[in-house]
């Protein structure tokens, strides 16, 4: 290959992985918050099942560190392994997750502390809102290099 075609390939692969990081940069940049809708059938007050829906949305790395330290946990939590206290996590962390419908701290407190709620429906809605925030990308197949 002449010297002149091997600087124009060299300067041309160069282009490339410019363009390519430039691409990937602004794709990083501009992702949008993971988010995914929670439906589940509770009875109505006729006792007839009535299908509800949730939107959640992630909140970003910094304001989920920064909101579970606002909570840690109490003397009985901390001896028994917990580094939160999950009774005024749980509910501020819905609150903050949870865009439809905008329901306050104080109000999913009240679902999450009602004799109503079991354990594990009150748990399911919470993993929902940890999971939102902590799943990671989608699994792409990778190659091996070299």
């Amino acid at each position: 290959m002449p010297k002149a075609t091997e600087g124009t390939t060299v300067e041309a692969r160069a282009a490339q992985r410019a363009d390519s990081k430039a691409t990937t940069l602004s794709l990083l940049r501009n992702k949008k918050r993971a988010q995914r809708e929670i439906v589940f059938e509770l009875s109505g007050e006729d006792g007839k099942p009535v299908e509800v829906t949730l939107v959640f949305r992630a909140i970003g790395t910094q304001d989920y560190d920064r909101l579970l330290t606002k909570f840690p946990p109490t003397i009985e939590q901390k001896a028994e392994g917990s580094s939160y206290d999950i009774n005024r996590f749980a509910p501020e962390l819905m609150s903050k997750v949870c865009i439809e419908p905008e329901m306050s701290s104080k109000e999913w407190a009240e679902i999450w502390n009602s004799p109503d709620w079991n354990r594990g429906e009150t748990m399911d809605l919470f993993v929902a809102a940890v999971e939102i925030c902590s799943r990671g990308l989608k699994a792409v197949p990778t190659s091996e290099l070299g």
